[in-house]
């Protein structure tokens, strides 16, 4: 409801930053909120990992997951992953991310107050 307040733990900040910057970095809506989405859930479920990786294969699955269990690009001819060979994979700096959430946060609090 426009208008009124919400609260966001910092895990939900990570999928309402990571989609501004997908947004921005062209990608429709419906691509930005998907890969946002299933990252903030992989970070959540893992929120030591200094990175996420999203790989999209050839038979249009997509999947996030800790970079270490993502076979090496010189794997990917012969190695699956979920069944199907690896088309792309796109790996975001989650640690950074935590960290600039932080910071914009506590930037907020200082120019509004806590209980703005």
């Amino acid at each position: 409801m426009a208008g009124r307040t919400r609260y966001f733990e910092p895990d939900d900040m990570i999928s309402i930053w990571l989609y501004r910057e997908l947004m921005e970095g062209g990608y429709s809506r419906e691509a930005a909120g998907r890969i946002a989405c299933a990252i903030c859930v992989k970070a959540t479920v893992h929120p030591e990992a200094k990175a996420i990786a999203y790989v999209e294969t050839y038979v249009g699955s997509r999947h996030a997951c800790l970079p270490e269990d993502v076979p090496s690009a010189d794997q990917w001819d012969t190695a699956l992953f979920s069944g199907s060979d690896i088309r792309r994979v796109t790996t975001f700096n989650i640690e950074k991310m935590r960290r600039l959430i932080a910071h914009a946060t506590a930037e907020k609090l200082r120019t509004f107050g806590s209980e703005d």
